[in-house]
């Protein structure tokens, strides 16, 4: 009697199961959901549909839109800074904001700007910007509003985001 191995379907779970979300980025172009080639694999990460080139999260805060918002924060710990191009305060802690993009490479940071996409921004009722908004698998954890010190954002993260 043969040992049967195990189906296509096995194969393709343990697959599944051996990528992590944070291997799949979606095409700021068309919004196909693709697999990231493996760091220093020489190969060009580009969108699967329209050929768009992609970038992963490379210590730089996502550029985030009204469709694409809910999906970009579904899984993970992420940071939004709700921010608008006119904003001095903004403007102030833009560099912080990557600044902390670059040191934790373990929370997604993003950007939203309220002008380009109010949809969100009403949703989240912002009212005063700069707005910081944290989150866990997608739901809300904690704000800060206005420009803050390197050091409160860092609290907030660990009183947030654990």
């Amino acid at each position: 009697m043969r040992k049967r191995r195990g189906s296509r379907r096995d194969y393709g779970l343990a697959f599944a199961e051996s990528v992590s979300m944070t291997d799949i980025v979606r095409c700021p172009s068309c919004g196909q959901a693709n697999r990231m080639p493996e760091l220093g694999s020489g190969k060009a990460a580009v969108c699967g549909r329209c050929k768009a080139p992609l970038a992963a999260h490379d210590g730089h805060p996502v550029t985030l839109t009204d469709a694409s918002f809910k999906e970009e924060i579904a899984r993970g710990k992420s940071v939004v800074d709700f921010w608008a191009a006119w904003c001095g305060p903004c403007r102030m802690i833009a560099p912080l904001i990557e600044q902390l993009a670059s040191e934790r490479q373990d929370i997604r940071f993003a950007k939203l700007n309220v002008d380009e996409n109010p949809s969100t921004a009403s949703a989240f009722g912002v009212h005063g910007i700069p707005l910081l908004v944290f989150f866990k698998d997608g739901v809300e954890s904690g704000r800060v509003v206005g420009a803050v010190p390197k050091g409160q954002i860092e609290a907030a993260i660990r009183e947030y985001l654990g």
